[in-house]
């Protein structure tokens, strides 16, 4: 969960499912208790499932989706994983798989990475000026603090909004302020943003109501809960257990 500006234009990019994988120490004790290849397959076609509802919920609406090919999908997955692992940057990892999705035909503006960074600082400008936001740069410490204490809440079983006020409470104690939106204010913002992509940058956006929007924002919201615990199972499970799903996983991308 961050608090910049990245996730208004991250709409646009195929959000893919990525494992970390490590090798683990299986203790005799806990051998037993261990997730088994079955668990997760069965909490990987539940995410595929889900990813089905909301793909046709996409279509109903007459969002264009990208009709990628399997292999397309698998060099996407690969590039992310690989990206991840050597530590490159997030904005940087947007950029690469923005320009990757051109490359497989995708009518999409093909912006530098200074773009990106322009188009990031008129939002934070216009949320400061308009609507009461402050932006604080945070120090490698202070982002640690918010990782640890998402990591902690929600191995303590809290609830998706407890960790979001939990994490708002800490970034306005660093400084910053992420005001208390009304629905109207929230819409308001979302049309100007959406305008000032398609005018100044030439994105063409789906022209969707709110009600939709917040449909479709559920529908990733549950996914990615599904994907959390997943990856739970995942650092629970034994090492050769973790090598035969992943072999599942690269046979069965769709």
């Amino acid at each position: 969960m961050k608090f910049d500006i990245n996730k208004i234009i991250t709409i646009l990019i195929v959000v893919l499912l990525v494992g970390t994988i490590g090798a683990t120490t299986v203790s005799a004790s806990g051998f037993l208790s261990k997730p088994g290849f079955r668990d997760l397959v069965n909490q990987w076609n539940e995410i595929q499932s889900k990813k089905q509802d909301l793909h046709n919920l996409l279509v109903s609406y007459g969002v264009d989706l990208p009709d990628l090919t399997i292999e397309q999908k698998r060099e996407l997955l690969r590039t992310i994983i690989e990206l991840r692992r050597n530590g490159t940057d997030r904005d940087e990892i947007h950029e690469i798989v923005f320009d990757m999705l051109i490359g497989y035909g995708m009518d999409l503006p093909d912006l530098t990475s200074e773009q990106f960074a322009e188009i990031r600082q008129e939002i934070k400008t216009h949320l400061e000026e308009n609507y009461g936001f402050i932006f604080v740069e945070l120090s490698d410490a202070q982002k640690m603090e918010i990782k640890n204490t998402i990591r902690q809440m929600k191995k303590d079983g809290a609830t998706r909004e407890e960790i979001k006020q939990a994490v708002i409470d800490l970034y306005e104690s660093y400084g910053g302020v992420i005001p208390d939106l009304s629905d109207v204010q929230k819409e308001e913002i979302h049309n100007w943003v959406a305008n000032m992509l398609e005018i100044d940058y030439g994105f063409d956006l789906p022209n969707l109501s709110y009600e939709q929007r917040q449909q479709i924002k559920e529908k990733r919201t549950e996914i990615r809960e599904l994907q959390g615990e997943l990856r739970d199972i995942f650092k629970d499970a034994r090492f050769f257990t973790k090598i035969r799903f992943i072999r599942y996983v690269k046979t069965h991308i769709s």
